[in-house]
C-alpha cells in the first residue's frame, strides 16, 4: 500500500489556495507533514486535538454554513471514535465533507489499529449516502479529493 499522506497534503493545499471554503481539520497528527499548510493557510486548518466527535460535529456545522470540510484522522479514532456523528450529521444530511483515513498499513498497536479491512468495511458499509475511495495511485487521490457529496478516503 502506498502512503498517501505527503501527497494528501500537498494536493489539498493546492486546492484550498483556489478554493477558500475548503477547510482542514486534523485530530492532533499529520505532524511532518501539515506543517506547509498550516503556514501558507493559518486561516484554513484547525487542529481540534484527541476530539474526532467534536471533528465530525464542526466539520457538518461548517458544511452547513457554506465550507467544504476535510477530516484528517488515524482511521480507527475516524471510524469507531466519531461513527454516530459520521452517521447522523454527515452521512443521513448528505454532506460534503470529506473523512481522511490513515493508518490502514502497518501494525500501530491494538489501540491503534482496526482489524484489518475487513473491520472497516463492516463499519463503512452501515453508513448510508457516504462514497468510498481507496485510491492507488495520485490520479485516483485526485478525484476522490475533488468527489461532490459525504466520501472517506483511505490514504
Amino acid at each position: 500500500m502506498t502512503d498517501f499522506r505527503k501527497q494528501f497534503f500537498d494536493e489539498l493545499l493546492i486546492m484550498a489556495k483556489k478554493d477558500k471554503k475548503i477547510h482542514l481539520l486534523v485530530a492532533d497528527l499529520g505532524y511532518s507533514f501539515k506543517e506547509k499548510f498550516e503556514q501558507e493557510l493559518p486561516g484554513q486548518i484547525t487542529n481540534v486535538g484527541v476530539a474526532e466527535q467534536n471533528l465530525i460535529s464542526m466539520a457538518a456545522g461548517m458544511a452547513l454554513a457554506g465550507l467544504r470540510p476535510y477530516c484528517y484522522s488515524g482511521l480507527i479514532f475516524l471510524l469507531m471514535r466519531a461513527f454516530e456523528q459520521i452517521r447522523d450529521d454527515i452521512c443521513y444530511n448528505k454532506l460534503d465533507i470529506k473523512l481522511i483515513g490513515t493508518g490502514a498499513s502497518g501494525f500501530l498497536g491494538f489501540t491503534h489499529n482496526l482489524g484489518g479491512t475487513e473491520n472497516e468495511e463492516d463499519l463503512l458499509k452501515n453508513l448510508p449516502n457516504l462514497k468510498r475511495f481507496y485510491p492507488q495511485n495520485i490520479k485516483e487521490l485526485r478525484q476522490a479529493l475533488k468527489h461532490k457529496g459525504a466520501a472517506y478516503i483511505r490514504l
